[in-house]
């Protein structure tokens, strides 16, 4: 079947991928080969109208398997493709290059909200408070055995980081600092310390409003 023969394929030629509808690049990630995709345009705008308002970078790999007839790993591959289109457009619309404020650091790290598992994070600074690089440490309950200091300050090291802002979500919503996660943020201050590498901040991000650590005087 020549890219012609498909109206998806031949949108996707002419108006470039960055265009075209939704469906249609719904329709692309549920087709096995180039034949298959005439066949998921009906299914891919029925999945739309089925969930209305529904983000698709939450379909559940069974809602995928069940429409699309998928194996295991075809799902879990196009549902990667999907994840990595989430992440590249949270980093290109919440892309910050300094830290200036605390309220930098809830921009920064705002993509958490919508998370819904527990992550555990740390952007790495130069000396003037520009960004080199963030960083998903944990993704899980925090806790102190499986966020310690090496795990933070070995990419900090790594990096040449002046300083260091760590940050987590609560998927519970709300953002209020738990005992554990004051622990956690005393023994990073500390090893930060004997490093010289400050550990500045530490965010917790809820679904509506986030916290600072160091602004509630926890640091």
């Amino acid at each position: 079947m020549g890219i012609g023969d498909s109206g998806v394929l031949a949108r996707i030629q002419q108006m470039g991928i960055g265009s075209v509808p939704l469906h249609d690049l719904l329709a692309v990630v549920l087709s096995r080969e180039e034949s298959d995709v005439p066949h998921h345009e009906d299914a891919a705008a029925d999945l739309m109208r089925r969930y209305p308002g529904k983000r698709i970078v939450d379909l559940s790999q069974n809602e995928l398997n069940a429409i699309s007839g998928y194996e295991y790993f075809e799902s879990l591959r196009a549902l990667a493709a999907i994840e990595i289109g989430r992440r590249a457009g949270q980093s290109r619309t919440q892309l910050v290059d300094k830290i200036d404020s605390v309220e930098d650091s809830f921009k920064l790290f705002a993509w958490l909200s919508g998370e819904k598992q527990e992550h555990f994070c740390a952007a790495y600074l130069n000396s003037k408070g520009g960004v080199i690089s963030t960083k998903v440490i944990h993704i899980g309950t925090l806790n102190m055995s499986v966020v310690g200091a090496r795990e933070v300050f070995r990419e900090a090291v790594r990096e040449n980081a002046a300083s260091v802002i760590v940050a987590h979500n609560h998927p519970s919503g709300d953002p209020t600092p738990s005992p554990e996660d004051i622990a956690v943020t005393h023994k990073l201050v500390e090893t930060g310390a004997m490093l010289d590498i400050n550990v500045l901040d530490h965010i917790v991000i809820g679904s509506n409003r986030s916290v600072s650590l160091m602004r509630e005087g926890l640091i």
